[in-house]
């Protein structure tokens, strides 16, 4: 696990748990490292989620290089852009995979966006 492993894949998977996301919603995910610079996105309506359903893996978009140890301060953010109305209730679990085959996962359950909290961010462990 060495720290100057590079980024190879980034994947982000969803439980959605009692609120759906309606098909219309936007979601964007974005990897950024401490200095906010942008690591990896999603940015995508990615269809309607059903109640206690799991929707994923999705894989981000790779915008700049980076390695291990630069991304273990690094953060997630998620955020939903409905179309009108929509709470969306869920789970994630954001996979890094690097070339020497480590990963860095970031994760969190009981969340909750919608057009009043449409942004959350978690650090990367």
């Amino acid at each position: 696990m060495a720290d100057d492993a590079g980024l190879e894949r980034v994947s982000i998977t969803f439980h959605t748990n009692d609120e759906d996301k309606d098909t219309d919603t936007h979601v964007e995910v974005s990897v950024e490292m401490f200095d906010n610079t942008v690591v990896a996105i999603l940015s995508d309506d990615l269809g309607h989620f059903d109640d206690n359903s799991d929707a994923g893996p999705f894989f981000l978009e790779h915008i700049s290089p980076t390695t291990r140890g630069a991304m273990k301060s690094g953060h997630v953010s998620i955020k939903s852009v409905p179309n009108g109305d929509d709470t969306w209730r869920f789970n994630f679990l954001l996979n890094l995979q690097f070339q020497d085959g480590s990963h860095l996962i970031a994760r969190a359950n009981g969340l909750e966006l919608s057009e009043t909290l449409p942004k959350l961010s978690f650090g990367i462990e």
